[in-house]
């Protein structure tokens, strides 16, 4: 069974949260949710992507091949990370 977050951390009515990790207190958080259309002006980019932190606050419109791209790209730096750190 799926089960999807209970809410948009950022409290918006327009977005679907999918999957989403935060802080306790929520103060940060990464998330990626589905947007009703309202949020992009590009068709395709109906994906939220969400990221808050100390030093940043983002809101991105995604289409899938730019997760996956995004996905792809953190992954191949953790297996760097993993073979040269220690």
């Amino acid at each position: 069974m799926i089960v999807l977050p209970e809410k948009c951390l950022r409290e918006r009515t327009n977005c679907n949260p999918y999957s989403q990790i935060a802080a306790d207190n929520c103060e940060s958080f990464f998330c990626v949710g589905l947007h009703d259309g309202t949020l992009s002006k590009v068709l395709q980019d109906k994906y939220t992507v969400c990221f808050k932190g100390e030093h940043d606050d983002q809101i991105s419109m995604y289409d899938k091949k730019d997760i996956v791209h995004n996905a792809a790209v953190l992954i191949g730096a953790l297996a760097i990370i993993e073979e040269l750190e220690p």
